[in-house]
């Protein structure tokens, strides 16, 4: 009977963490990206608002503090919706799943 004098599992789960952690974050940046590219250019403050923050190595949130960008994702009374956010969740999905399919594949 074999004896296991060293497990490596300890170092692939450290790698596969590390990995999904960048996946996540290309992702994250990749969703800001396309919000920018999808914003209305006024004044260009909606555009240039959007931010990323990374909250613990794999989860992450893109907002944008400048108050009038619900009103353009959503759309108000008079003026027609114009998404920004729905659309880039949805174009980084693809990307994201492959990665994350590299990575625990």
């Amino acid at each position: 009977m074999a004896t296991v004098l060293k497990s490596r599992i300890p170092q692939i789960i450290a790698e596969a963490e590390g990995k999904a952690a960048m996946v996540v974050q290309k992702t994250l940046f990749d969703i800001q990206a396309g919000c920018q590219v999808r914003s209305r250019v006024d004044t260009g403050q909606m555009r240039a608002g959007w931010a990323v923050e990374v909250t613990a190595p794999t989860e992450g949130v893109v907002y944008n503090p400048v108050e009038h960008t619900i009103f353009n994702e959503f759309g108000t009374v008079n003026m027609s919706a114009q998404p920004m956010v729905g659309p880039s969740v949805e174009e980084a999905r693809g990307p994201f799943m492959a990665g994350m399919a590299e990575v625990y594949g």
